[in-house]
């Protein structure tokens, strides 16, 4: 699955990646899969960055060549594009900017860690009248994009304030199997005080089958979240150290 392929991508660019061969586990039967409709989200604006020389990539942007961008400091000057982030208002131009931190105990490190022996870190990168402008913690977040009005807005500040990301199709590899009778895809739910957003996070880090999760995440409406319990619903079959 694409966020699969995103986090042992990651892993491999980070450090050593490599199989221990079959854990010999057996896999769950087909689960019930609750398809729910994928949520109509605006796309994420990238202009700016294209103005600024950067070019188009697979799932991002690369800033190689746009000193604009390159001095954030950027891991691989590559900017990476997350389409649920679409629905933050007020609406701007945003993208992911990771970078390895060198003090892991600032208060500005950054928003999420994203690496493992490496302390890479998740930060955004916001278009401003003014030029370019870099959120690096979650209070930040919460102060550039204010309350949480709408289902989309509340998809964005899940996947950006936590690791776990949508899906809104569940298929998986013949190299993986499942874990779960029944699992639902992704889909965000009005409650009490705020939204529940139904995401999935993968064990990123170690040698293990890196089992994909199911989480409900709650989202308030000024903005706080609340990750709850992890459920596994699926895995490789094969044990993989990343580091």
């Amino acid at each position: 699955m694409k966020l699969l392929k995103y986090v042992l991508g990651l892993g491999m660019g980070l450090g050593l990646v490599h199989a221990m061969g079959s854990a010999g586990q057996v896999s769950a039967a087909e689960p019930t899969i609750i398809q729910h409709p994928m949520l109509d989200v605006p796309p994420v604006n990238v202009q700016p960055f294209l103005d600024a020389g950067c070019v188009r990539s697979d799932d991002g942007l690369d800033c190689s060549r746009a000193p604009a961008i390159q001095r954030f400091g950027c891991f691989g000057d590559f900017l990476r594009i997350d389409a649920s982030l679409g629905g933050l208002e007020p609406r701007v131009a945003i993208a992911e900017c990771s970078t390895l931190v060198s003090d892991e105990s600032t208060a500005t490190t950054g928003i999420v860690r994203l690496g493992c022996r490496l302390p890479l870190y998740r930060r955004y990168l916001i278009a401003s009248r003014t030029g370019f402008e870099l959120v690096q913690t979650e209070a930040q977040f919460r102060d550039r994009f204010g309350s949480v009005t709408s289902a989309a807005e509340a998809l964005a500040f899940a996947t950006a304030l936590t690791t776990a990301q949508p899906q809104w199709k569940i298929a998986i590899g013949e190299n993986q199997e499942f874990l779960a009778d029944r699992i639902e895809t992704t889909h965000v739910d009005r409650i009490r005080d705020g939204y529940s957003v139904h995401l999935f996070d993968t064990e990123r880090c170690g040698c293990s089958q890196h089992p994909t999760s199911a989480v409900d995440i709650r989202v308030s409406l000024n903005g706080r979240v609340l990750v709850g319990d992890a459920v596994p619903v699926y895995q490789d079959t094969q044990v993989i150290c990343v580091d």
